[in-house]
């Protein structure tokens, strides 16, 4: 075949112009650090870092669910303790009430600091986060316990026994807090009326009666006990789901990174061996087009 001064012209524009065409793309990976920034590029790595991304940030919402949990489960722990101190503070009060040393007025005393307990752990329990009671159970837009006479052991219980729950994985739920009616549903009886019998048994002066009342309390103290543990293991199952997701997204992030993201010392060094290649085309043009049939003559 002949090979005329059309075929190398050709042959050599080719060259040139798929240089200049990597060139053009080395350079635009280098200036947007990316690799891949859309599907024709590599259609398997851009629909992977697709995915990834999108479990990034199903991952997010989770960790911004548990985040907004704990703060609720922490500010129910808070409680839960404070109701143990009170609770201790009761029993120490029916300790010294049971005693032959204290005297029908002192006891009076006792009753009326008894009676103040129950309403400040009414108020207490009546804990709100924004506009959730956290006691109330899937009754959260109502207080869950009322002063009333006329219910038993004088608190009217509007709580339900559903707890609040939060999504915090894919088919996986966290209790946020403990509700008002298992709180007050101790082996002993309902909670509320174990301290309205001992404020009874104190105004009565009835030191038999107020010695039976060391038990209950102390049962009373257990069961929410137990409580504020069941709910201690609710917040470290959240604490720990949240650093698992923080863990994971950094891995993800590098898979995404892997996929898409410009390898800066490849990338120079494609620079480098592409603009050799160009330049070595170009002195070869120069050479051998300079030449015509008059530099034979």
């Amino acid at each position: 075949m002949r090979v005329t001064q059309n075929i190398l012209f050709g042959n050599f524009m080719r060259d040139v112009n798929i240089n200049r065409a990597e060139m053009g793309k080395i350079q635009s990976d280098l200036s947007s650090g990316k690799r891949v920034r859309i599907p024709s590029h590599d259609p398997v790595s851009f629909e992977r870092s697709r995915i990834i991304s999108e479990d990034i940030r199903k991952q997010e919402q989770y960790q911004s669910n548990i985040s907004n949990g704990l703060r609720q489960s922490r500010l129910a722990q808070q409680t839960l303790e404070a109701t143990i101190d009170r609770l201790i503070d009761i029993k120490q009060i029916v300790t010294h009430g049971a005693s032959d040393s204290s005297t029908g007025s002192v006891r009076e005393n006792m009753a009326e600091e008894v009676a103040g307990i129950r309403e400040s752990l009414v108020h207490a329990l009546n804990l709100n986060y924004g506009d959730r009671y956290l006691f109330a159970g899937t009754n959260s837009g109502e207080p869950p316990f009322e002063m009333d006479d006329n219910e038993p052991g004088g608190v009217a219980n509007h709580s339900n026994g559903n707890p609040p729950q939060l999504l915090v994985a894919d088919k996986t739920r966290v209790d946020l807090s403990i509700t008002g009616e298992e709180l007050t549903d101790t082996g002993a009886g309902d909670l509320f009326e174990i301290i309205e019998n001992i404020e009874e048994a104190l105004i009565n002066n009835d030191t038999e009666q107020i010695g039976l009342q060391l038990e209950d309390i102390d049962t009373a103290i257990d069961h929410v006990v137990t409580l504020t543990s069941r709910l201690a293991n609710s917040i470290n199952r959240m604490e720990y789901l949240f650093e698992q997701y923080e863990s994971s997204k950094i891995a993800r992030h590098s898979d995404i990174s892997e996929l898409v993201d410009t390898d800066y010392a490849r990338a120079f060094s494609d620079l480098q061996r592409t603009q050799v290649a160009f330049e070595s085309a170009m002195a070869v043009h120069t050479k051998m087009f300079g030449n015509t049939l008059l530099n034979y003559l």
